[in-house]
C-alpha cells in the first residue's frame, strides 16, 4: 500500500490545535514555541519542538520514520551553515512555505 507523501513545516498560531491532538494522543502537552509538524494528506502526524526538541506523534500510525525525519530536519535547520540558528531566523521565513518534503517510506 502507497502512503502519500510527509510534508513538513513550520508551525504558525493556526497549527495551536492540531499540535493540542498530537500532544493529547501522545499524552504529552504541547510546545511552547514554533514547531516542525509532517503531515500526511494534510493531518498532522507528528511534530517537534524546535527550542527543545520534544516530540510529538500520533502512535496509531506508523511514526518512526517521521520522527527521524522531523528530528533532521530541527537538526539542519539549527545548524545551518556550522552554527547554530536562532528561532526568530527560523520563524522570519513563514509560517506557509513548505520546509521540506519527504517521500513515503513505500515510493523509497
Amino acid at each position: 500500500m502507497s502512503h502519500p507523501a510527509l510534508s513538513i513545516r513550520l508551525s504558525s498560531h493556526r497549527d495551536d490545535a492540531a499540535l493540542a491532538d498530537l500532544a493529547a494522543l501522545d499524552d504529552s502537552t504541547p510546545p511552547a514555541g514554533r514547531a516542525l509538524i509532517a503531515e500526511r494528506d494534510g493531518v498532522a502526524i507528528g511534530a517537534v519542538a524546535l527550542t527543545s526538541g520534544a516530540v510529538l506523534a500520533d502512535r496509531s500510525h506508523d511514526v518512526r520514520d517521521t520522527i527521524a525525519a522531523l528530528r533532521r530536519r530541527r537538526y539542519r535547520l539549527l545548524r545551518q551553515g556550522g552554527h547554530v540558528a536562532r528561532v526568530s531566523a527560523l520563524v522570519a521565513r513563514g509560517p506557509r512555505r513548505a520546509v521540506s518534503s519527504v517521500p513515503s517510506p513505500a515510493a523509497a
